[in-house]
């Protein structure tokens, strides 16, 4: 697949991020990302500014599916970014650093116990079973990405999941340990902290890209598929394509490209 750069024009300017974040702590709420986004509509966000819960009644993830989680057990978060008119097209790669700097916390942390790997567009896998998920939401004007808000729901030590998430797994279930919970947002915000700005972004967007596709879930592996119109079918992820969407490679040979509501994985 060809590669391509998304350029910007205007003169770059990078806000500071050597400033404290922001950090709003809520015992319980019905989403961190309509919490924020209320926020917004009666004062100015400061830039870097999160909202962390321990639990929420309508936490919401891909395909508008519901996050399940323990009270007082994982990391529920909504964390407020600004850009100086990101390009849009960079919004794939923006999503992708995101999942790709949470990844990378939880390797520190698990190891080869774990096989962290990011399942598209960015569901944080251990092997088959799925650890976190991210909604990354972007606010645009005619000049590119303004903001973004960048939802996490991390399971961290909650043990027992309900029958209807069989898939699920934590950090707990995978170490048989406990884990400081504001230690590990310390330090997935400091990761996040360090790249979120477009400058980082555009100068990196293709080595953020390719770093995503080495650790992609199913990546040439041959997995079963549903589409929107109910049909399943056989084939084998090649790669994302600039605009963000899954490409899969079908037993005809063909490829073909998928939005996120387009195609889910049959496990």
């Amino acid at each position: 697949m060809q590669q391509s750069y998304c350029f910007l024009t205007d003169n770059l300017y990078e806000y500071n991020y050597n400033l404290l974040v922001n950090i709003i702590k809520l015992s319980a709420i019905d989403s961190t990302s309509r919490f924020l986004k209320d926020l917004s509509k009666k004062d100015t966000l400061k830039n870097f500014t999160i909202a962390v819960a321990n639990v929420q009644s309508q936490g919401k993830g891909q395909r508008n599916t519901q996050w399940h989680s323990e009270d007082g057990k994982n990391l529920l978060f909504t964390l407020y970014v600004e850009f100086q008119s990101l390009p849009v097209c960079l919004a794939p790669v923006l999503s992708f650093l995101s999942a790709l700097k949470i990844r990378e916390v939880l390797d520190r942390y698990l190891g080869s116990k774990a096989k962290i790997q990011i399942k598209w567009p960015n569901d944080i896998m251990s092997y088959n079973s799925k650890m976190a998920g991210i909604l990354v939401e972007n606010t645009l004007n005619n000049n590119g990405i303004t903001s973004s808000l960048i939802g996490v729901g991390l399971n961290v030590n909650q043990i027992i999941f309900p029958d209807f998430l069989p898939n699920a797994t934590s950090m707990a279930l995978v170490t048989g340990m406990d884990f400081d919970r504001e230690l590990l947002l310390k330090e997935i915000l400091t990761e996040l902290k360090l790249v979120l700005t477009t400058r980082y972004i555009l100068e990196n967007q293709l080595e953020i890209k390719q770093t995503y596709l080495s650790y992609l879930y199913k990546l040439k592996i041959p997995t079963m598929f549903k589409d929107a119109t109910g049909g399943v079918f056989m084939g084998k992820i090649t790669g994302v394509s600039d605009v963000g969407k899954l490409v899969v490679e079908k037993q005809d040979e063909l490829e073909y490209e998928y939005e996120v509501k387009e195609v889910s994985f049959l496990l």
